[in-house]
């Protein structure tokens, strides 16, 4: 597990005591973190409302799941498994995402930790 992935999902983690509220809100979590980063990087190429390249919509629960091209975007809980994050880690050129540029480490750990809390999704 990558070290970001870990520092994230140690965040998560309930601390006793310290608030009424759970620590982890799953919807939440894909609502103010996960969105975001898909609306700003991937939704340009990846979405029924702008394009969708290899036939990937990333707009949509359903269209990680379904997938594009090459199958399912994600697979829940495994990152080896899940095209889109070593799409976004950059170890193969032709599969890059973004093609152009990497993503910050922060937003690539939070998209590791997504997968790796099952991939929540709420829409």
């Amino acid at each position: 597990m990558r070290h970001g992935a870990l520092f994230l999902l140690l965040l998560l983690a309930p601390v006793k005591g310290l608030t009424e509220e759970p620590p982890y809100q799953p919807d939440r979590f894909f609502r103010t973190q996960i969105l975001p980063i898909l609306q700003r990087r991937c939704f340009e190429c990846h979405s029924q409302e702008h394009e969708v390249e290899g036939g990937l919509a990333l707009d949509s629960k359903t269209g990680w799941q379904t997938g594009g091209e090459a199958g399912p975007a994600i697979t829940p809980g495994d990152l080896k498994q899940s095209p889109l994050i070593q799409a976004v880690r950059h170890h193969d050129e032709d599969t890059a995402m973004p093609p152009k540029k990497k993503l910050p480490p922060i937003e690539i750990a939070l998209l590791e930790t997504w997968v790796l809390l099952g991939a929540p999704d709420p829409r």
